[in-house]
C-alpha cells in the first residue's frame, strides 16, 4: 500500500506542499486528487464534487501538472496545444480566443506560438504546460516537480499564475523531494510509510 489514510484537506487562497522521497506516492497523491486514479477507499472532493461522479464538472476545475513532458504532442504548435486543452476544459465559446492568447501573452509565448513542440527546448515546453495547467482558470492546481528545466524567469511566471489562483479563493498542491526555499508555502508536509506529517508552516 503507498498511501494508508492520507487526510488533506486544503483551505482557500493557500499554497501547499508535500515532500519526501521518491517512489513513496507523491505523484499517486496527486493523480488520486486529478481523479485520474480511484483510490481503494477514501474520496476526495472539491466543493461537493467527485472526480467520477461528475467528471466533467470536477475536471473543468482543476489544473494538474505532471511530470515530465506528458501531454504534450510534438507536431502541434503551441497554440494548438492551447486551443486543444481549452475545448478539453470546456473553455466557454464567447472567451475561447482571448483565453488562449491572453495566456499565451502571461506565459511570454508569443514568438514561440507557431513553433511546434519539437521545436522548442525544455523549459519552453514547460513553459506551455504551465500555459495548459493554467488556462481554464481552476480552482484547484496540482503541481508536479514543477521546477525542472525551469530558470528563474521561469520560476517567477509559474509564481505569477499560482498567486492568481490562490488570490481569487484557488488552492495549489506541490510536490517535490524537497521544498524550494523561493516559493512562500502556506503548509508543509511530509509523506512518510503512506503517511502525512506536517512540518509546519512558512
Amino acid at each position: 500500500m503507498i498511501l494508508d489514510g492520507v487526510e488533506l484537506a486544503l483551505d482557500r487562497g493557500s499554497l501547499n506542499w508535500v515532500g519526501g522521497a521518491n517512489g513513496i506516492g507523491k505523484t499517486t497523491l496527486l493523480r488520486i486528487c486529478a481523479g485520474l486514479i480511484t483510490p481503494d477507499s477514501g474520496a476526495v472532493e472539491l466543493d461537493g464534487l467527485h472526480p467520477h461522479r461528475h467528471r466533467a464538472r470536477y475536471q473543468a476545475r482543476v489544473g494538474f501538472l505532471s511530470a515530465g513532458d506528458r501531454g504534450l504532442y510534438a507536431r502541434l504548435t503551441v497554440r494548438q496545444h492551447l486551443e486543444l486543452w481549452g475545448r478539453l476544459s470546456l473553455l466557454p465559446r464567447d472567451r475561447f480566443r482571448s483565453t488562449v492568447e491572453r495566456m499565451i501573452s502571461r506565459l511570454h509565448l508569443e514568438e514561440l506560438a507557431d513553433r511546434r513542440m519539437d521545436r522548442l527546448s525544455m523549459g519552453q515546453r514547460q513553459r506551455v504546460r504551465f500555459a495548459m495547467a493554467f488556462l481554464h482558470e481552476p480552482d484547484l492546481v496540482l503541481l508536479d516537480e514543477p521546477l525542472n528545466s525551469l530558470d528563474r524567469s521561469g520560476v517567477d511566471l509559474l509564481l505569477g499564475c499560482l498567486a492568481s489562483v490562490t488570490s481569487r479563493g484557488g488552492a495549489a498542491l506541490w510536490t517535490s523531494p524537497s521544498a524550494p526555499d523561493v516559493v512562500p508555502f502556506d503548509t508543509r508536509r511530509v509523506l512518510e510509510q503512506g503517511r502525512l506529517a506536517r512540518k509546519g508552516g512558512r
